[in-house]
């Protein structure tokens, strides 16, 4: 393996510059590459130092790079392309907006580029394209399943490597690398921070690993201790809200600022005491709590609860408007292109008495990513973090931050995966189940050539004796017959089902028949919760609407538990008071927040998997899904597939139907249509439970109206009734398919008679 350090004192101005690297311990000063000398096809002057190394010592193999965020490693990865050509290009990474980021830079490099997130459209397209840009769990379902894109791979790109580490996805990268290494598909990982990545490097049989001290920002770091910080300052600090914000306040920042906060809930009252007491506005519009209207400067908080769609135009105006102060949680650390002039980090740090060392949170490892954010190459000349800690001294946390790079290479199962999830019965055999039946699915009785792959089992031989037991666990469960997945282990594997979450599910199914005839909204989602990945936190629900979810909440238990018999156990009250419309009333809540703002994926996944189960007549399931997509009940669910009218304004029709006991939607929609006068009360009055103003109401109504009178029957999705369909019929010829042909061709195939 050759290993090359580009050294700190690398120039680049966005046009020339120089590299210099230690190789075999020898120091290197060369010019950068030029781009036209070497008839490359790049609008540029010049390679960066980084990409010049690349250049000149990358002769094919597998690579590592580890080098700061934004220092060109999408470039790297299509150097790495024009060194492997032999087949398709392939490049993953961890969230669907650096998936479309890719796409935009690579499309003028290869005119096509096909593209997987999850999304319907893409799904229901061939991949032709000459180059592929893809989620992780795109990926490896298509590994799993042996699609011919994956087939026809030539190069292998997987961004943000360090996931790896994570115990939520890290299994998943771990498997595509063994599939990489069996296969011997050329293999190139990115990431800005991972320690011990000379270890990775020997995992993958890199030929060439490139670690950068240089970045295109350089980078100042100030270490201050929160209390002495404010004793120079007479703003407001009698709450933690209030020290955070004034802390801030009195570093004077210019330019572009990310506030990383150790807490969500630190984050929101920082929101509030920056509206209240500082004048700002608040561009988040699902909050917990209610801002004042106001005209100054704009701010906002970047976090899991926050809806998709608002986290999206918080990131665009971020990047593009007069939004010049962003709090954030640790998620934004990861997987989100989003730099700024100056990154704040608040760290608690507390003393180990068994270990004689301080412990930080955020721990080392995100603060290092959190700073990479610093820096905006070609709009500011440096790049300053500001580290404010408290509970322990400024050296402390600068020699923890030093040595976490020093540290070992470990994956998420080679660290014991010790958190458990909601979602799965059993995380950890779930986890483990889906890890061996990929490769038994793909290789067949050569399984075990791509598990010995596995860094997690090479590190920690008790993960071996496990992984056995869960084979013989399998066999014994029914789920693979000699050693062969069975058709219907097949099935769950693609759609990210463990037989653990099945077998959960099969038990649920025969509890819950009188609650579903009863309760149709409860018993459906709490029956089909065990295939539904996410994990639902209900802190977060309470965090928006407080009592009010936590009263409900205990009664939907107490209702699933008396009918079934079965405790409840996995947060399904969530999903549940989700698609209640519980959110409806809340005039602080623009949308669901958190995991519930978006479903599409998961409700798609669950669709297909329940139309090849056939435990239901389509009609039924038809609901389910919709359940899940939209957070309609159960009775006009299919209000979700109408067009305009989102999560709110749904519900705000289902509650005027209930107030009518309308029997369905389609009712409901023709009576509205007509401007029948009860009807058109009925949803006036639904509408006050969550406008104050007559104005709002009326304004509401008429927007509502208007889009109902677009609607075109029969009610549904057309691409998701097209990609249910392409099950039975294939892709293109669903493609043609109208909603009317799609649905015929469901309800023929889907009858809920066949018993699986």
């Amino acid at each position: 393996m050759r290993t090359i350090q580009v050294l700190e004192s690398s120039e680049f101005n966005g046009k020339s510059g120089k590299v210099e690297y230690l190789l075999d311990g020898k120091r290197i000063s060369e010019p950068l590459v030029k781009v036209k000398e070497e008839e490359l096809p790049f609008p540029y002057e010049s390679l960066n130092p980084i990409q010049s190394v690349f250049y000149r010592h990358y002769a094919g193999g597998n690579a590592l790079i580890s080098s700061p965020t934004s220092s060109g490693k999408s470039l790297i990865a299509l150097l790495f392309h024009l060194r492997n050509r032999g087949g398709r290009f392939i490049y993953t990474a961890p969230t669907r907006s650096l998936i479309w980021e890719k796409f935009r830079e690579f499309k003028p490099f290869f005119k096509r580029v096909g593209v997987r997130t999850g999304d319907l459209i893409e799904e229901l397209s061939e991949i032709t394209q000459p180059a592929v840009v893809c989620t992780y769990e795109s990926l490896i379902s298509a590994a799993r399943n042996r699609a011919k894109w994956f087939e026809e791979a030539g190069a292998l790109v997987i961004d943000e490597v360090h996931v790896i580490r994570d115990e939520g996805r890290g299994a998943i990268i771990e498997e595509l690398v063994s599939y990489a290494l069996s296969e011997e598909i050329p293999l190139l990982l990115l990431s800005a921070t991972i320690p011990g990545a000379e270890e990775l490097a020997k995992w993958v049989g890199a030929e060439l690993f490139i670690e950068s001290k240089w970045r295109p920002v350089p980078l100042e770091r100030k270490v201050f201790n929160l209390r002495k910080l404010l004793k120079k300052s007479k703003l407001p600090s009698d709450t933690p809200e209030e020290k955070i914000v004034s802390a801030v306040e009195s570093l004077e920042l210019k330019g572009k600022t990310l506030v990383f906060v150790p807490r969500k809930d630190l984050g929101w009252q920082a929101l509030l005491v920056e509206n209240t007491k500082f004048g700002k506005r608040v561009v988040n519009e699902t909050l917990p709590f209610t801002p004042i209207e106001r005209e100054g400067e704009k701010v906002a908080f970047h976090n899991a609860d926050v809806p998709q769609e608002e986290r999206e135009e918080i990131e665009k105006e971020f990047r593009e408007e007069e939004l010049n102060r962003l709090y954030a949680t640790q998620t934004l650390a990861y997987g989100v292109n989003l730099p700024a002039d100056n990154v704040v980090i608040f760290v608690r740090g507390s003393f180990d008495r068994f270990t004689y060392t301080y412990r930080f949170f955020p721990d080392p490892l995100t603060i290092l990513q959190m700073e990479g954010r610093a820096g905006r190459f070609g709009l500011s000349p440096k790049g300053h973090s500001y580290l404010i800690v408290t509970g322990a001294k400024e050296s402390s946390l600068e020699k923890a931050l030093k040595e976490e790079m020093e540290k070992p290479f470990e994956t998420a199962l080679s660290g014991g995966l010790t958190r458990e999830g909601a979602a799965c019965p059993n995380r950890r055999k779930s986890v483990l189940s889906l890890m061996v039946l990929g490769p038994l699915i793909r290789y067949g009785s050569r399984w075990q050539e791509a598990v010995r792959e596995l860094f997690s089992l090479r590190r920690n031989p008790l993960l071996v004796r496990e992984v056995e037991e869960i084979v013989e666990e399998l066999h014994a469960l029914g789920f693979l017959e000699e050693m062969k997945p069975t058709a219907l282990t097949k099935l769950l594997v693609s759609s990210f089902v463990s037989p653990y979450c099945f077998v959960e599910f099969a038990g649920r199914l025969k509890a819950t028949e009188s609650l579903r005839e009863e309760s149709p909204t409860e018993g459906y989602l709490f029956t089909v919760r065990p295939f539904i990945r996410r994990e639902f936190n209900p802190k977060t629900v309470a965090l928006f609407t407080g009592e009010g979810f936590i009263k409900e909440a205990e009664k939907i238990v107490k209702r699933i538990e008396e009918e079934t018999s079965l405790t409840v156990r996995d947060n399904s009250e969530v999903l549940i008071f989700y698609a209640k419309g519980g959110f409806f009333p809340y005039r602080n809540v623009a949308r669901p927040p958190g995991e519930l703002s978006n479903l599409s994926a998961e409700s798609s996944l669950l669709g297909q998997l329940l139309c090849r189960l056939n435990l239901f007549d389509f009609d039924t399931l038809h609901r389910v899904i919709m359940m899940v997509r939209g957070g309609v009940p159960f009775k006009f669910s299919l209000l979700g597939a109408v067009e305009g009218l989102g999560y709110m304004r749904g519900n705000a029709l289902a509650t005027a139907g209930e107030l009518l006991r309308a029997p369905n939607e389609v009712a409901l929609i023709n009576a509205i249509r007509e401007g029948v006068p009860e009807y058109l009360e009925a949803l006036k009055e639904a509408l006050s439970y969550r406008h104050a103003s007559v104005k709002a109401v009326e304004r509401e109504t008429t927007t509502i109206v208007k889009s109902l009178s677009k609607v075109k029957f029969p009610l549904g999705n057309e691409r998701l009734l097209k990609f249910l369909s392409s099950l039975f019929v294939g892709r293109r010829e669903a493609l043609k398919l109208t909603k009317e042909e799609a649905l015929e061709v469901l309800r023929e195939n889907v009858t809920g008679e066949e018993k699986n």
